[in-house]
């Protein structure tokens, strides 16, 4: 992978002859890493406009039937400085999707142009990895394309392997190098859109830190239930035992990591089972919550354990109104979990503006109950349920500040920092903050 990209272009201004240079200078080329781009040869305070596209490109944070050839677009109006030069990360933007100086503002205000439709893949053996993002980058002076180039940051490192793993009630792809000593893992949990696509692009970013991972669909593919209803949490301990069985893992340093209902499953699992070394929880739960058939209630648990379901609270539209519109937290213990089990460090990720169910007030009860002896809390004011990766257009919030970038960026970094400190036994930090 080249870290730096260089094309000049030349036109003629007038009777004089001037060259542009495009740069962009990215040098791990990992999704959530930031870069620098910036284009010389302009005159001191141009209005230069840059516009990004792509239609290589799996979003995280798209609805799961976005394909990945889905045409994004951001542009904005720049003015070059005093030397001619414009830089997306540093230069001013004074139109376009964003204003003002912003890193990774292109990358962060992408929006779909063009939706292309996807059906669901069900077999883990065609459920392609989508790891690459092809990027186009052009620069227009007084609407003249004057440069223009291509480049590809990836979701996980070239050297990384994977493989599928398919158990009666699990199944996995699992993303390592073949190291010289065995290393930590780490299980990845996705939400309640089931599959394995999410949960694997995760996976693939935690990999390029040194973890082995492996991303678990728990329903959703080809012979598990289609539904979020009585599912089994043994599937847990079943990938925990897989993992610390190979040989290029270090079974005493294996996390979890579940985001929204993979949240509330990685927090049952960590009341049942003693072998997880520590946990992130995004926007987590602190209760078991009632299943669901299609779009509909199921009428029992989500989750099951030895062959019994788990206690569970029913769906009641009544109490989401008054928590929505009067802040009003449920009272009710039904469901709550045995919080006081728990003893692994934890790290909660939540927001005060969560949609879906009240995260915070999970979190805080969470914290408050739990034995662990190493708790931490990130809040969000404005980024709500949605909390993924770094840098990613986020359309699900486009009526709220540019502050949600930011917050996920902290966000990624603390799950991240989180890992490193507590399943490495060397703590290399400097890469991460």
């Amino acid at each position: 992978m080249s870290t730096v990209i260089k094309i000049m272009r030349a036109f003629k201004k007038g009777r004089i002859l001037v060259s542009y240079e495009i740069v962009i200078n990215d040098p791990k080329q990992i999704m959530d890493e930031r870069l620098d781009i910036y284009i010389k040869g302009f005159e001191g305070f141009e209005k230069v406009t840059i516009i990004l596209e792509t239609k290589c490109f799996y979003n995280i944070n798209a609805p799961m039937n976005f394909s990945e050839a889905t045409y994004w677009k951001s542009e904005a109006i720049y003015l070059s400085d005093a030397s001619g030069v414009v830089s997306v990360n540093t230069s001013t933007s004074i139109g376009g999707d964003y204003l003002g100086v912003r890193d990774m503002g292109l990358f962060e205000t992408l929006r779909p142009i063009e939706v292309v439709k996807q059906k669901r893949v069900i077999d883990l053996n065609r459920v392609q990895l989508k790891e690459k993002v092809t990027y186009q980058i052009t620069a227009l002076l007084a609407n003249r394309i004057i440069a223009q180039e291509s480049f590809d940051r990836w979701y996980k490192k070239e050297s990384i392997q994977y493989m599928d793993i398919i158990k009666n009630a699990w199944q996995g792809r699992l993303f390592f190098e073949e190291p010289n000593n065995p290393r930590a893992a780490i299980i990845v949990l996705s939400g309640s859109d089931g599959g394995i696509e999410k949960a694997q692009n995760i996976a693939m970013l935690l990999s390029n830190y040194g973890f082995v991972t492996m991303a678990i669909s728990y329903f959703g593919m080809r012979k598990q239930p289609s539904d979020l209803n009585q599912i089994p949490i043994e599937s847990i301990e079943e990938a925990l035992q897989y993992l610390k069985q190979l040989e290029f893992v270090d079974g005493f340093n294996i996390g979890i990591y579940g985001r929204s209902k993979g949240a509330e499953l990685a927090l049952l699992s960590l009341t049942k089972y003693s072998g997880l070394k520590c946990a992130v929880l995004n926007s987590p739960s602190d209760r078991v919550y009632e299943g669901l058939r299609g779009k509909m209630n199921a009428k029992h648990s989500s989750w099951t354990y030895e062959d019994k379901e788990v206690p569970y609270k029913p769906f009641r539209w009544i109490e989401v109104i008054k928590n929505k519109l009067f802040k009003i937290p449920m009272k009710d213990k039904t469901g709550i979990m045995e919080l006081e089990k728990v003893k692994c460090p934890l790290l909660l990720i939540s927001s005060f503006r969560d949609e879906v169910w009240n995260s915070f007030d999970a979190a805080m009860n969470i914290l408050t109950k739990v034995n662990s002896l190493n708790k931490k809390l990130v809040l969000t004011t404005e980024l709500g349920h949605m909390n993924t990766i770094s840098y990613l257009p986020n359309t699900r919030y486009n009526n709220r500040s540019d502050k949600i970038y930011g917050e996920a960026i902290v966000s990624w970094k603390s799950t991240v920092s989180w890992f490193i400190e507590h399943l490495m036994k060397e703590h290399k930090t400097e890469n991460v903050i």
